[in-house]
């Protein structure tokens, strides 16, 4: 598979890109060839998602955290800004919004308790991790090689969509 994908930062593009080498490593997915990887800020904003338009492959990923599940709206913040895509490219895009940050793969690994309502500032997975494992954001990807993949598929709606989106 030709995989694109888009993250908001730079380090979650190293975590998601760990992650699947991982997946492969331990055989749960076929390989996969990054095609392109994206780190604009931002990526909500219209003229990044924009940037997905000319990077039509196999499968694109675009991965954003939620940060409130309450006002999330995957119209709004993705698809608005790529509606006139192909009904054949649109299916190739998979969007996945983590409740309410990537690190909840992370926490929910570990068996630490969030708020994954985004609200409570001071529970929000990278706050927790912070506290309890001396996170920093720079440290993401190093996290990959500690997930838990079959507690993640059963807890984590996010990850099941990635998993998934990587399978078929």
């Amino acid at each position: 598979m030709k995989l694109a994908i888009f993250t908001e930062d730079r380090y979650g593009l190293g975590f998601i890109k760990a992650t699947v080498d991982r997946l492969i490593a331990e055989k749960r997915i076929q390989k996969v060839e990054f095609v392109k990887t994206y780190t604009p800020s931002l990526i909500k904003k219209c003229h990044n998602v924009r940037k997905v338009k000319p990077v039509i492959r196999d499968r694109i990923l675009i991965i954003i955290d939620k940060e409130n599940t309450y006002n999330y709206d995957e119209d709004k913040e993705i698809w608005r800004h790529l509606g006139r895509l192909k009904d054949e490219d649109r299916s190739k895009i998979v969007v996945i919004a983590t409740e309410p940050e990537i690190e909840e793969w992370i926490c929910i690994t570990l068996g630490m308790e969030f708020d994954r309502t985004g609200y409570n500032t001071n529970n929000e997975p990278s706050k927790v991790l912070k506290r309890e494992e001396d996170y920093k954001k720079e440290k993401l990807e190093d996290f990959a090689d500690k997930l838990y993949f079959n507690k993640l598929l059963a807890e984590s709606e996010s990850f099941k969509l990635f998993y998934e989106s990587l399978t078929t």
